[in-house]
């Protein structure tokens, strides 16, 4: 793995949330900040609370690396896991999973991030679609028979 550098911030429902390049040569989508992306919908003391809880898999591997933020050290988690972790939180507010207000908010955040910030080619996209988290994600991939 290689170290992820902090490559700018998004506007998320009203909070600053940073965004790295990944920690890895593969083609993949920006990671963003763990807990900055949690403190966009959460207070204080749950975002933190949920970072603690969700920076493993079930299987104890973790699911984020630590970054650089300015003086800090912080946890990045994946486009893939930030979404499903947002999905989640939607879900948990009696939302649906991808049609909540904090999931379509992370989203086109993301994007527009994306836009502004890492253009990538038509076949980088599609590679990082398919290869979103690269190594950290594939390990949990299910097996496709």
């Amino acid at each position: 793995m290689k170290r992820a550098e902090k490559i700018g911030e998004a506007t998320i429902n009203g909070k600053q949330v940073s965004f790295f390049t990944p920690p890895h040569d593969e083609p993949d989508f920006p990671w963003v900040d763990h807990y900055e992306l949690l403190r966009a919908f959460v207070g204080r003391s749950d975002a933190k609370a949920l970072v603690s809880k969700t920076r493993r898999f079930k299987d104890g591997q973790m699911v984020s690396v630590s970054a650089k933020n300015g003086a800090k050290i912080v946890s990045i988690i994946p486009h893939g896991i930030a979404q499903a972790l947002i999905g989640a939180l939607d879900n948990a507010n009696g939302h649906g999973d991808e049609d909540g207000p904090a999931f379509n908010a992370y989203c086109r955040a993301a994007g527009e991030f994306c836009k502004d910030h890492w253009p990538q080619s038509l076949e980088y996209m599609l590679a990082a679609f398919k290869n979103n988290g690269g190594p950290i994600m594939r390990v949990h991939r299910p097996v496709e028979h």
